[in-house]
C-alpha cells in the first residue's frame, strides 16, 4: 500500500527550515523606529456592541504614516505629541482623536450603514468585501442558530444563491446533500467545508450555536486556493472567538419542541383494500378472497408508527480574555427523538477556542472541539408499514403479534428488531503560531487533527412471528471504524498599504493525511439475551464472521495568491496551486490550478460621488481551473483483494485465494473544472438596497468513468478513464432591503440560481450510463447520455390505457396486453413498442432555486420568517412501482381502470408485469415552495435587565417546516443522498418532521 508522497519528505525538510529560519529571525527584529523621540501610541478599537476590529487603518492624519488593527483591534505606532490619529474602516464613520501626550488611545467606531459593511473570510485569511473579485455570499451567526437541526449545512438552505440542500432523510442526525451550482462530475460532487482553517469532508458534528459565519465559495477566484478540493465549491465555517482585554461574557441558549409528521401519504382503508386486492385476483383469473362487507376502516400502520417526538438543545458559553490571553468556552447537548419510534440522536459537543500573546510578535491559539453522539436506528419499518394490509390489527387478541404476511409486521419490528446502537467520539480542531515580523509580514504555521472512533453493535434476538418473519438464532454483530486525518499548512502573508494602493500576497506549503479502518464481526448463537451477553465471545465459535479493511490516501501542496487594490476602485486577484495527490499514478500525480479575476468599483469614480440614490456599484470578472481528486483511492494501482476462496482437490479442501479485482490505470489523471464569472454588485439608497447578480459556466473535463470490458479478461470490475465532460451554467441573483424607521425596522431578502446541466462527452462511442435501479428485476431507471442533463430518468411515456380489443388490435403492443393495461408511446412509430421507443421523463435536477425571507422588529418584539423551493425537477416514486407481491394501496388505485370508459390514465390492478414498467406512472412534479421557518420572539428591555445584571434575554416560539405546497405525493419533496447518476428516488424515506419550538437567549 502506498501510504504517502515520496516527495512529502522532500517537502517538510524544505518548510522545516523555513519555519525554523522565519521563527529565529522573528526574535531579532528591531522596530525600524527605535530612538525616535515620538511618543509610543498603542489601544484597541472596538465597535459599538465592544467586539474589536480587524483590519481598521489608523493613520497620522495629514500624512501616509499608519498602521492596522490586528486580529484582536490592536494596534501600536510612534508618532509625534501633538499628532491627530484619524480611524477608518469600511462600514463604519471615521473618527479623529488627538494625541496629545496620551500613551493609550481606545476607540470605538460608529457604523455606517451607508458604507460597505464588513470583512468576508476567504480562503486562508479575511479581504474587505469591497475588494472581493470572487463570488462569496456570507451568512451570519443569527441565522445560521434560528433553526433546530442536527445539521449546520442546513442553516443555507434557501439562504445562498446557487446552493441546493437537500435533506438525506428526516431520521435524526441525518445528514445533507450540499451542491453548490450544480453536479459538476460523475463522481463525489460535495463541497470541501473549512472549519477554523481544518480541511474537512463534513460537519455534521457542529453546533450551529458555536458558528460564527459561513461563507461559501462558488467560482474559482473564490475556490482555486484550494485547488483540487475546491472543484464542487468551498463552504468556510468560522467559529465564535474570544476577544482580548473583555469581560467575561455568560451566555445561555436553549429550546425544547415537539416533532410531528409533516405529511403522511393516503392510503385506502381496510374495505376498500379488499375491493382492490379481490379484483386483482380477479384480473389474473382468480377468484375474490375477502369478503368486503367484513372491513371498515381498519389498520392505519402509519399511525401506529409515527408519534410526537421531543427535540431538546441547551447551549453554555462563556467567553472573554485578558491582556496576554483571550477564550471561548462552550457545551452543548442536543437530544432529537424521531417521529418514527425507536429512531433517536444524541449529541454532546464541547468547544474551547483560546488565544495566547506570547509576545507583541508572536501568537499562539487553538480551536478544539470534542463531540459524543449515540445514534439508533429505527428497525426498518418505513417500507412495511407502507405495504401491509390495513386488515390487520398489530396485535392479537392473546397479545401474539398477527402474521401480516408477505410483509413483516411493523410491531414485531420494534420488539425485535430495535436493539442497534452507535457510538461515535471524534475530535476535530487546530493548532497555529502566528509570528509578525517587518511589520508587513506574518507567518502562520496551522496544525489539524480530526480523530474519529466509532462503535456499532446490533442484537437480534430469537422470535417467530410468521415463516416469513422469524429469527432461529440469535447474533451478534460489532462493527469499529477509526478514522485520522492530518493536516499541516505553513503560509507566509505580507501586508500593505500605501498612498492609492493596497497589496496582500500569501505564499504557503500544505500537506494532508488520511487513514481510515473498519474492523467488523458477528456470532450466533449466544446462550442468553441479556445486554451483558452482546459480546463476540459469548456466541459459538463456528458461527463466526469477521471483516477488516482500510484505505489512505495523501496530498502535498503549494499555494499562492495576490490580492491588489488601486484607489479602492481597480481590483485584481491571481491565484496558484499545486497539488499532488497519492490517488493517482506518479505519471500524473501532480496538478496545476491558477485563477485570475477582476474587479471594477464604479462607484468610486467621481461623477458617481455627489447623488444620493445609488450607494454600491462594482462589476467583477474571474476564470480558473481548478481540479476534483474525489474518487476512489486506489483507482491507480493494482490491488489485490483476498478471501477468494474456492474447494479444489480430491478431499474438496478449501483453498484460501487472492487475486485482482479490477485492472489497474496508472495514467489517470486530474478531473479539471474551469470556471468563468461575471458579477454585478450593487447598492441603492444608502445599501437599503443590496444585490448581487451573477451568470456563471463550470465545464468539467476529464472526468473518470468505467470502460466495460470483455468477461473473458477476469476483471470484476471495469477499469476507470478520464473520458468525460459536463458543463453547468446558470444565473445567481441576490436582493436585499433593510430599513429603520424609528423604533421599526424591516428586512425583506430573496435568491434564486437556474442550473442548466449538460453532458458534453462519455468517451469513446459515447456509450449512455445507466443508474438508478427501481422495481422489479432491478430495472435502471435513470440515463446520462451526451446532449442532456446527468442522470435524467429514461423509460416509457404512457398515452392511456387500452379500453377495448379493437384498440388492442389498431394500437401498438409491447407485449400480451389486455383492455385496462396501460398504452405506451411508439416513439419510432415502426408499430411495435419495444426499448427503443423510451424517452426522457424528466430530471432530478431543478431548474430553479429560490428562497426568499422577510423580518421585522418593533420596541423588542420581533418576527422573521424564511420559504426555500425548488421548481422543474422530478421525483421518481419508486416505492409505488415496486410490487412483488400484493401490498397495500396507495388511494390513487381508487381511479383504477375496471371496464371501457372508467379510466384513461390509472390501469387494472396488478402486481408487477406491463404496468410496472418504467415510465412516466411513477414520474411526479418534485417542485414545491415550503416555509421552512417562522418565528416570534420578545427581547427584553436593557433597562429592566440592567437591575438584575443580565445584558440581554430574550424569549421566542419558532415552527419549522410548517408547511409546503407540492404536488408531490410522497411524505416530502426534497429527495436527498444516492449517487449522482441515479438521483431523485423515493423508495420510502423517512419523513420530514415539522418541529415547533419554544426557547430562551440570555447573556450575562
Amino acid at each position: 500500500m502506498e501510504k504517502l508522497l515520496p516527495e512529502r519528505e522532500i517537502a517538510w525538510h524544505h518548510s522545516k527550515y523555513l519555519i525554523i529560519t522565519l521563527l529565529l529571525f522573528s526574535l531579532f527584529i528591531v522596530h525600524d523606529s527605535f530612538g525616535q523621540t515620538n511618543v509610543s501610541v498603542q489601544g484597541t478599537v472596538l465597535d459599538s456592541s465592544g467586539q474589536p476590529l480587524p483590519g481598521v487603518n489608523v493613520v497620522i492624519k495629514g500624512t501616509t504614516t499608519g498602521t492596522v488593527t490586528d486580529l484582536d483591534g490592536k494596534y501600536s505606532l510612534e508618532v509625534p505629541e501633538d499628532a491627530v490619529l484619524a480611524f477608518t474602516f469600511v462600514g463604519f464613520k471615521t473618527m479623529e482623536s488627538p494625541v496629545s501626550g496620551r500613551s493609550t488611545i481606545d476607540v470605538t467606531l460608529e457604523e455606517d450603514l451607508g458604507d460597505l459593511d464588513e470583512f468576508v473570510v476567504v480562503g486562508y485569511g479575511l479581504q474587505r468585501k469591497s475588494d472581493l473579485t470572487g463570488a462569496i455570499s456570507s451568512v451570519k451567526s443569527e441565522d445560521i442558530s434560528r433553526l433546530p437541526v442536527s445539521d449546520v449545512t442546513q442553516s443555507l438552505q434557501g439562504r445562498v444563491s446557487g446552493v441546493q440542500i437537500t435533506q438525506n432523510s428526516g431520521a435524526p442526525g441525518a445528514g445533507s446533500t450540499v451542491r453548490i451550482r450544480g453536479v459538476g462530475t460523475l463522481n463525489n460532487s460535495s463541497p470541501l467545508y473549512v472549519v477554523d482553517g481544518m480541511l474537512l469532508d463534513d460537519i455534521n458534528f457542529l453546533n450551529p450555536n458555536d458558528v460564527e459565519s459561513m461563507e461559501v465559495l462558488k467560482d474559482a477566484s473564490a475556490t482555486a486556493i484550494y485547488g483540487s478540493r475546491g472543484a464542487n465549491g468551498v463552504i468556510i465555517v468560522s467559529t465564535k472567538q474570544g476577544s482580548f482585554d473583555t469581560d467575561t461574557k455568560v451566555s445561555v441558549d436553549a429550546y425544547t419542541g415537539v416533532q410531528q409528521v409533516a405529511n403522511k401519504i393516503d392510503f385506502v382503508n381496510a374495505r376498500e383494500f379488499a375491493q382492490l386486492a379481490n379484483e386483482l385476483e380477479q384480473n389474473v383469473g382468480n377468484q375474490p378472497i375477502y369478503n368486503v362487507n367484513d372491513y371498515n376502516e381498519g389498520t392505519d400502520w402509519q399511525d401506529y408508527i409515527f408519534r410526537n417526538a421531543a427535540i431538546n438543545n441547551v447551549s453554555l458559553g462563556a467567553s472573554g480574555g485578558s491582556a496576554k490571553t483571550n477564550f471561548n468556552l462552550s457545551a452543548n447537548y442536543f437530544n432529537q427523538q424521531g417521529v418514527v419510534k425507536e429512531s433517536e440522536y444524541e449529541r454532546l459537543t464541547i468547544r474551547l477556542n483560546n488565544q495566547y500573546k506570547l509576545s507583541d510578535a508572536v501568537t499562539f491559539g487553538h480551536n478544539l472541539s470534542f463531540i459524543y453522539y449515540n445514534q439508533q436506528n429505527e428497525p426498518g419499518v418505513i417500507g412495511n408499514a407502507y405495504r401491509a394490509y390495513p386488515i390487520f390489527d398489530p396485535t392479537q387478541p392473546d397479545g401474539s403479534y398477527t402474521n401480516t404476511a408477505p410483509v413483516g409486521n411493523p410491531a414485531a419490528q420494534f420488539e425485535y428488531n430495535s436493539n442497534n446502537q452507535t457510538n461515535n467520539y471524534r475530535g476535530v480542531g487546530n493548532f497555529f503560531m502566528d509570528v509578525k515580523f517587518l511589520k508587513n509580514f506574518t507567518f502562520r504555521s496551522n496544525v489539524g487533527l480530526d480523530l474519529a472512533f466509532q462503535d456499532t453493535k446490533s442484537f437480534t434476538p430469537v422470535y417467530f412471528v410468521s415463516p416469513t418473519q422469524q429469527n432461529p438464532e440469535n447474533s451478534v454483530n460489532v462493527e469499529n471504524l477509526r478514522n485520522r486525518n492530518i493536516l499541516w499548512e505553513n503560509t507566509l502573508n505580507y501586508s500593505k498599504e500605501w498612498e492609492d494602493h493596497r497589496l496582500n500576497l500569501l505564499a504557503g506549503i500544505t500537506t494532508q493525511d488520511f487513514y481510515t479502518e473498519t474492523l467488523s464481526g458477528g456470532r450466533r448463537n449466544l446462550p442468553g439475551e441479556d445486554p451483558s451477553l452482546w459480546y463476540l465471545n459469548a456466541g459459538e465459535l463456528t458461527t463466526q464472521t469477521n471483516s477488516n479493511s482500510a484505505g489512505d490516501w495523501a496530498m502535498l501542496s503549494y499555494l499562492f495568491r495576490a490580492n491588489y487594490t488601486y484607489k479602492n476602485k481597480f481590483l485584481f486577484t491571481g491565484t496558484f496551486r499545486r497539488d499532488g495527490s497519492s490517488r493517482f499514478g506518479k505519471e500524473n500525480r501532480y496538478g496545476n490550478f491558477p485563477s485570475i479575476a477582476l474587479g471594477y468599483n464604479i462607484i468610486e469614480e467621481g461623477f458617481l460621488q455627489n447623488q444620493n440614490a445609488l450607494s454600491n456599484l462594482k462589476i467583477r470578472g474571474s476564470w480558473g481551473k481548478i481540479g476534483n481528486d474525489k474518487i476512489a483511492f486506489y483507482e491507480g494501482r493494482p490491488v489485490v483483494t483476498g478471501n477468494q476462496n474456492a474447494v479444489f482437490g480430491e478431499n474438496e479442501e478449501l483453498i484460501y485465494g487472492a487475486t485482482l479485482t479490477r485492472l489497474a490505470n496508472p495514467f489517470i489523471k486530474w478531473e479539471e473544472t474551469v470556471t468563468s464569472n461575471i458579477g454585478f454588485e450593487f447598492g441603492f439608497f444608502n445599501e437599503r438596497l443590496t444585490g448581487e447578480l451573477d451568470y456563471y459556466t463550470r465545464k468539467t473535463n476529464d472526468i473518470l468513468v468505467s470502460v466495460p470490458i470483455p468477461s473473458y479478461v477476469g476483471s470484476a470490475n471495469n477499469p476507470v478513464i478520464n473520458a468525460a465532460s459536463v458543463k453547468n451554467s446558470g444565473v445567481d441573483v441576490t436582493l436585499n432591503w433593510r430599513d429603520q424607521k424609528g423604533d421599526f425596522g424591516y428586512n425583506f431578502g430573496i435568491v434564486a440560481s437556474t442550473v442548466n446541466n449538460k453532458v458534453l462527452d462519455l468517451g469513446d462511442g459515447n456509450e449512455a450510463i445507466f443508474g438508478g435501479a427501481v422495481g422489479i428485476s432491478g430495472y435502471l431507471g435513470s440515463r446520462t447520455i451526451v446532449g442532456q442533463s446527468i442522470g435524467h430518468y429514461y423509460g416509457y411515456k404512457t398515452v392511456g390505457v387500452f379500453q377495448n380489443e379493437s384498440e388492442l388490435s389498431s394500437i401498438p403492443t409491447r407485449g400480451p396486453e389486455v383492455a385496462g393495461d396501460l398504452i405506451y408511446q411508439d416513439t419510432d412509430g415502426n408499430g411495435t413498442v419495444d426499448n427503443n421507443d423510451r424517452v426522457i421523463l424528466g430530471s432530478p435536477i431543478p431548474d430553479l432555486i429560490f428562497g426568499f425571507n422577510f423580518g421585522f422588529d418593533y420596541k423588542g418584539f420581533d418576527l422573521s420568517a424564511d420559504f426555500n423551493g425548488t421548481y422543474g425537477n422530478e421525483i421518481y416514486n419508486a416505492k409505488k412501482q415496486t410490487r412483488f407481491n400484493t401490498y397495500n394501496f396507495e388511494t390513487s388505485y381508487l381511479e383504477r381502470w375496471t371496464g371501457e370508459g372508467t379510466s384513461n390514465s390509472e390501469p387494472r390492478v396488478t402486481n408487477g408485469g406491463h404496468n410496472y414498467e418504467v415510465s412516466d406512472r411513477f414520474v411526479e412534479d418534485g417542485s414545491f415552495l415550503r416555509l421552512r421557518n417562522i418565528q416570534v420572539g420578545y427581547n427584553f428591555q436593557e433597562v429592566a435587565l440592567s437591575k438584575i445584571k443580565v445584558q440581554n434575554f430574550r424569549v421566542y416560539l419558532s415552527g419549522t417546516n410548517v408547511f409546503t405546497w407540492t404536488k408531490y405525493s410522497g411524505y416530502t419533496p426534497e429527495i436527498g443522498g444516492g449517487d449522482v447518476l441515479g438521483t431523485g428516488y423515493d423508495s420510502g424515506l423517512y419523513p420530514v418532521a415539522r418541529t415547533f419550538n419554544v426557547g430562551i437567549s440570555a447573556s450575562f
